[in-house]
């Protein structure tokens, strides 16, 4: 058996040109899969993120009325989110919850001309990590707008804006407020009628108790666990309250995670397509060596015994290649991962939360998928030689 690995390795070295053609397609195939699988999790990862902490969160919870009528933002329809959370809380792999209200209303600055907006009454605390309050100061009594809307209104910090909106019982309700900072985004659907204060400033508009809010958006520690957390919410969540989940229904993030599947399943058609290009390389290498073949059983190697030594130098040369297709692959996206692809110009025109720089995410996940792929290719594609090697007959071959 010693002979055999050892005669493995000096054939490896001994025709350079296939050795290299045999490696480089893997190398190339590994580094692709590593990159590619990167940059996919790099180009949705912020959309997900953006979505469900603007509309979705990982699970949302609302009063049955008002999924039924969500385009109307009645916040007569309201949940008691103090009971809930404090119920959903410690539940395992509950990350944050944050409760909103969101209304629609007039904003004015003092008998300056009307627009219509729709407001976000949020807890600031919970909010930091929300890509348009991130860094942005809000306390009772203030509202932060974008510096379009600013623009288009004519205020700047410390400037008053009044609201007057519809209460839940239907009378008319206004509140002075300060601007107290402005956010940016490229999205003008967003930049246009999106404003954000404090969810006492939103209760106390509206007439609302304290311990109510419009929707309560639950998030998981991790994507894939929410299903399991619903589930457990579902146990004692009150029959005239609805749930959603980010995984279920058709929602965008469904359609979303829908189109990952579909990209990596493309992706990998094409890793396979790869293999097919190592495969017919060691096929070609089979048939350049037939003679060498033919003597080796000739000198009374079994089938199987020149088969293993097929075997080994394929797994050798596809070890050498999944490890620098590896190196490739992590230095590639490592470098992509802080340069990103600008995409500003292409997306420009398109109103939805989608971060114009796409920015590779290299995670050892991929890492891992990309050297598994690579072994498993190199080492398949020997046994695609099995049943050449058998049919050999040195007779033959040595005839020729």
């Amino acid at each position: 058996m010693n002979f055999l690995v050892k005669l493995s390795f000096k054939n490896i070295f001994r025709n350079h040109r296939r050795t290299f053609l045999t490696s480089l397609g893997i190398t190339v195939a590994v580094a692709a899969t590593i990159f590619g699988k990167s940059f996919i999790d790099g180009e949705f990862a912020p959309i997900i993120q953006n979505i469900s902490d603007m509309e979705t969160g990982h699970i949302k919870i609302v009063k049955k009325e008002y999924k039924e009528k969500e385009r109307m933002m009645s916040a007569k329809y309201n949940i008691n989110y103090i009971d809930l959370e404090s119920k959903i809380k410690d539940l395992k792999d509950v990350k944050l919850i944050r409760p909103r209200i969101k209304f629609g209303t007039l904003i004015a600055k003092g008998d300056q001309e009307v627009d219509g907006v729709i407001g976000f009454s949020v807890l600031p605390e919970r909010e930091k990590d929300f890509i348009l309050l991130k860094d942005k100061k809000l306390n009772r009594g203030e509202i932060v707008v974008s510096k379009k809307f600013a623009e288009k209104m004519g205020v700047g910090k410390g400037d008053t804006l009044i609201l007057i909106t519809q209460t839940i019982y239907g009378y008319l309700n206004g509140i002075s407020l300060k601007v107290s900072d402005l956010y940016e985004t490229d999205i003008d659907y967003i930049a246009s009628n999106m404003v954000f204060l404090h969810l006492r400033d939103g209760q106390k508009l509206l007439s609302m108790d304290s311990t109510k809010a419009c929707e309560l958006l639950i998030y998981c520690k991790d994507l894939n666990s929410s299903l399991k957390v619903s589930s457990k919410i579902k146990e004692f969540l009150p029959d005239d309250y609805y749930l959603s989940n980010w995984q279920e229904g058709e929602s965008f993030l469904s359609l979303l995670k829908v189109s990952f599947s579909v990209m990596t399943l493309v992706f990998m058609v094409m890793f396979f397509l790869a293999s097919i290009a190592i495969i017919n390389t060691m096929v070609m290498s089979l048939y350049e060596r037939k003679k060498e073949i033919g003597m080796m059983k000739s000198l009374g190697l079994k089938s199987e015994k020149v088969f293993f030594i097929f075997f080994m130098e394929t797994t050798i040369i596809g070890f050498i290649g999944t490890l620098l297709g590896v190196l490739f692959g992590v230095i590639l996206t490592y470098v992509f991962s802080k340069v990103g692809f600008d995409y500003s110009n292409a997306l420009k025109d398109i109103q939805i939360p989608i971060t114009p720089i796409i920015y590779p995410v290299l995670s050892l996940t991929n890492v891992i998928l990309g050297f598994i792929l690579g072994m498993i290719t190199s080492s398949l594609s020997s046994l695609f030689l099995l049943k050449r090697v058998k049919v050999v007959n040195p007779v033959e071959i040595l005839r020729e």
